[in-house]
């Protein structure tokens, strides 16, 4: 049907370090989409830059391992609208972080710092009083898609090869009422 909008979803593509170009599985399964987002760990400018001249719209967020010209040049998390529906995109080493201040014996002395609770909670909470129908996230490289407490939390993986996982990105279906993802194996 002519009403669902697809969405590519890509995370974790490292590189150069992973090799200088997009897997070529990634770019085939993204044909003909015009919109693609990019959760982080894209690594370096030219890489979204590429992306850019690829796809109609490109939205993306930092991770913890791009350099300081993509920290400088993106946001580290956003929320794009799509007709009716808003995700938020947050590339997702903010919860390590947040549970390592959480733990530091400092913080359980004087309690500065709250426990950010489940992944799922500290998602949510990022995104709180923004009414996001879906949270896109990365940096596990582990493919997750769970519906939780109404909203779609979605993590394409890693579209960076590396031993004993396989690389793999996603595509989002917008529909007028609902939104679904699905992982795609590269």
């Amino acid at each position: 049907p002519g009403d669902i909008m697809k969405i590519g979803v890509v995370s974790d593509t490292h590189i150069p370090e992973s090799g200088p170009l997009l897997h070529s599985r990634l770019v085939e399964l993204f044909r003909g989409l015009d919109i693609l987002l990019h959760v982080g760990d894209v690594c370096e400018l030219y890489v979204l830059e590429d992306l850019q001249e690829m796809f109609t719209l490109t939205f993306a967020v930092w991770g913890e391992t791009d350099s300081d010209d993509v920290q400088h040049y993106l946001d580290e998390t956003r929320v794009v609208r799509f007709g009716d529906r808003a995700l938020g995109m947050i590339h997702g080493h903010q919860y390590g972080e947040a549970q390592k201040r959480a733990s530091g014996w400092l913080n359980r002395l004087f309690r500065r710092e709250p426990d950010p609770g489940t992944l799922e909670d500290f998602l949510l909470a990022q995104f709180e009083g923004e009414e996001v129908d879906a949270i896109i996230f990365g940096h596990t490289h582990v493919p997750h898609v769970k519906m939780y407490n109404g909203v779609l939390l979605f993590n394409p993986g890693a579209a960076r090869p590396r031993p004993g996982r396989q690389p793999s990105a996603g595509i989002l279906e917008v529909e007028k009422r609902s939104i679904s993802g699905k992982i795609a194996y590269l």
